[in-house]
């Protein structure tokens, strides 16, 4: 049985000091208890907090960055991003997608997350035809996850339809529809790879009501066995969404998906931007995590999500990289709080009574995160996996603060940079701010990005 020392942890709400960690094989916490680094096999003496989940990310898309700035003769929106990424995702072949999904993920380690939930729709060939082994491009994905140390949940996406009322998927989404028949194959053989993997698990991910119509959402919900497994679906992202389903549907779209299945926490509403007052009242009662990715959604123009409604309402939520233009757990929760600050003009709005804003946002976002991707992850207790983050106290900016200042400046004040250490599943994959394999795989993605852009 492996221990971890730890000088200072958060443990629920109590820091504690000089603590044990006792683990089982698989990682997971069997034992907290007082005791000193000669009790242990390995040491960590920063200030430890629960790894973070990341709650939404598409790997490839960071290629994209730096790519989509221009704009044509038309309005520049997230429609016309949109086709740019398509026009990326049509050129990508599976070796150049392990690639780049190893490096991201990497990224994400040395950021603080420590399990990601993959929203994985790159499922053909360019032309549209089917790879032999129909879960080829997701097993790209788990072999990245496993070469860099990331715990993943895998979410293969069912897309189906182009729009509201449409019938099949555009020619540029070849490579991403499926019937739903297909789509259970893909589960399936993803299924049957991950079946004695402790880091891997897998859910459903309907990309969205205007790609997949409701009659094939249930036949899926009905047809897939695991009816505890994750369910991710877009939502509410964006003002022409909702009025296409109002049209089309003749409700709004997460209106519309309450009424007809039956949400709850085995739910991630992903971005879920716009909702109307009876909407977020009602999905917060669900007990739905609203995946939040505030990055991207600033960098897509989607609008901003009204949290402190949503928190007053009794919701979890969890945060995402998404498009990964930028891979940060700090800056996600930064900009959270920086959305409802400027909405309100008032200062440290997401918190509660007695508990300080950075504290609140990252243990909350944690437990959102954990119940999002069906892990036993976001807490350090017995029972949960041991995904550890260690904060460098050694840092010019952390230097003899309490471990609550320790987060809060990390969070509203610094970067990857605070981070001295990370750990899944007990095992350390960040030593010193770096990962062991993180030269050579730049490498390769520098080579991948070449390709790309000089093809």
């Amino acid at each position: 049985m492996r221990r971890i020392y730890c000088k200072k942890l958060l443990q629920g709400n109590l820091w504690r000091d000089d603590v044990v960690l006792s683990l089982t094989q698989q990682g997971l916490i069997r034992q907290v208890e007082k005791g000193s680094a000669q009790d242990a096999d390995e040491c960590i003496y920063g200030t430890t907090v629960p790894g973070m989940p990341n709650v939404h990310s598409h790997a490839f898309q960071r290629v994209l960055v730096g790519g989509t700035g221009l704009r044509g003769n038309d309005q520049s929106s997230f429609w016309s991003w949109r086709d740019a990424m398509y026009r990326c995702a049509n050129r990508i072949s599976p070796e150049q997608y392990s690639v780049i999904a190893s490096w991201v993920f990497i990224q994400m380690l040395k950021a603080g997350f420590t399990s990601c939930a993959e929203f994985h729709y790159i499922h053909h060939q360019p032309d549209g035809k089917p790879y032999t082994n129909p879960a080829e491009m997701s097993e790209q994905l788990m072999a990245a996850s496993a070469l860099g140390g990331i715990a993943l949940t895998l979410l293969p996406v069912f897309y189906h339809t182009a729009d509201f009322g449409k019938v099949g998927a555009d020619p540029a989404q070849r490579r991403f529809a499926n019937t739903a028949q297909q789509y259970l194959q893909i589960l399936d053989a993803c299924q049957a790879v991950m079946s004695d993997q402790t880091l891997l698990r897998l859910g459903l991910a309907p990309h969205s009501l205007r790609a997949v119509p409701g009659q094939l959402l249930g036949e899926v919900l009905r047809a897939w066995p695991d009816k505890q497994c994750p369910v991710h679906i877009h939502i509410a992202e964006q003002r022409a969404e909702i009025e296409g389903c109002i049209a089309s549907l003749g409700a709004r779209p997460l209106e519309w998906l309450l009424r007809h299945f039956s949400v709850d926490q085995h739910w991630c509403l992903v971005h879920a931007t716009h909702l109307s007052e009876s909407e977020l009242q009602e999905a917060a009662a669900s007990q739905a995590v609203a995946g939040l990715c505030p990055t991207t959604e600033a960098d897509l123009g989607d609008g901003v999500f009204e949290t402190a409604a949503w928190l007053k309402a009794g919701g979890q939520f969890a945060i995402g990289s998404d498009s990964n233009v930028r891979i940060s757990v700090a800056e996600e929760l930064r900009l959270l709080e920086y959305n409802a600050r400027l909405g309100s003009g008032q200062r440290n709005v997401l918190t509660a009574a007695g508990q300080t804003c950075g504290r609140f946002l990252y243990q909350r976002a944690a437990k959102g995160g954990g119940s999002a991707l069906g892990q036993a992850v976001g807490s350090i207790d017995v029972g949960y996996r041991a995904d550890l983050l260690e904060l460098d106290t050694q840092h010019e900016l952390l230097l003899a603060r309490e471990p609550d200042s320790v987060l809060d400046s990390w969070i509203f004040g610094g970067d990857k940079t605070m981070i001295n250490s990370v750990w899944v599943a007990g095992r350390r994959v960040i030593d010193r701010g770096h990962h062991m394999l993180e030269e050579k795989q730049r490498k390769l993605f520098a080579n991948v990005m070449a390709e790309l852009y000089s093809a």
